[in-house]
């Protein structure tokens, strides 16, 4: 219906256009550009005052308007993990969504951020945020999904919406480890962290935040020699605590790697809500 509406606008634009001339080529302009730019998203332009600056976000609808007026109070956990990070410290974000994490961590452009985001919504949204915030000598995204192997598949995405979560590489399943019925099939390609690092040789990360929601034991089975280097200082990575065998599978394999969980926290106001069991697990070496 909203589309079928531009169009006619647009029709009838244009034939004002051809009808009375030149001189109404401004006003139409202004008027075509704006039925134009109508995607049926507000667009909001946010800034949030923060102790490592004023970062601003832009904004596709309700969604990433939340998580950046939430930035400080979702996960202060992470916050408080990212500001223990030193100056000149390299930190790798896997699964960054729009990239609230990343702007706070890079924002004072003391420390460098590699991006990992590839449902196409909010890869496009993180890239607008870095460039809107003037990060981009900082902060870079790369639209890969980090697997335990490197091949060609599908994200199955259950949300196209900008700022949605819950999307899972080559298998389908959720953060409770059940299968899901995607909407949508992205093609993408994904690569262990390992191979990542060997083939394209990008500054070796101090730090590592992982958000994936379902396939983090992969991400961590394909990161054994990056796990192993002692360059790795810390890990905070997103588990469920309902699934007692798979979280403690995954807190093996990265201890393997000479880690230490030293800490497993989630904000009170996920207390009472079906998301009570997830945790942001902390590592250190």
């Amino acid at each position: 219906m909203r589309q079928g509406l531009k169009n006619v606008l647009v029709g009838f634009v244009r034939l004002l256009i051809n009808l009375f001339g030149q001189g109404w080529r401004r006003r139409v302009a202004i008027v075509l550009r704006e039925a134009m730019s109508s995607n049926g998203f507000d667009e909001v332009i946010k800034d949030i005052e923060t102790k490592r600056g004023t970062i601003s976000f832009y904004c596709l609808d309700s969604l990433p308007l939340w998580r950046a007026e939430t930035l400080l109070t979702k996960e202060p956990e992470t916050i408080e993990w990212i500001d223990a990070i030193d100056d000149g410290e390299v930190l790798f974000d896997i699964g960054a969504n729009v990239g609230v994490y990343t702007l706070y961590a890079a924002i004072n452009k003391k420390i460098k951020v590699l991006a990992f985001e590839p449902l196409a919504a909010n890869y496009f949204l993180i890239n607008r945020n870095i460039e809107r915030n003037n990060i981009s000598d900082v902060a870079s995204a790369y639209c890969i999904a980090l697997n335990d192997q490197d091949l060609i598949s599908n994200l199955h995405i259950q949300n196209t919406g900008f700022g949605s979560a819950i999307s899972s590489f080559d298998d389908p399943v959720d953060y409770n480890g059940e299968q899901f019925s995607a909407k949508f099939l992205q093609g993408m390609i994904g690569m262990s962290l390992d191979s990542f690092i060997k083939k394209f040789d990008p500054p070796f990360p101090n730090h590592l935040k992982i958000d994936v929601d379902g396939i983090e034991d992969k991400i961590i089975k394909g990161a054994v020699k990056t796990l192993a280097d002692p360059r790795l200082k810390s890990i905070s990575i997103e588990l469920d605590a309902d699934r007692p065998e798979y979280t403690e599978a995954v807190v093996k394999d990265i201890e393997a790697g000479g880690l230490k969980l030293v800490d497993k926290r989630h904000a009170e106001l996920f207390e009472d809500t079906i998301y009570a069991h997830i945790y942001n697990y902390q590592f250190k070496r």
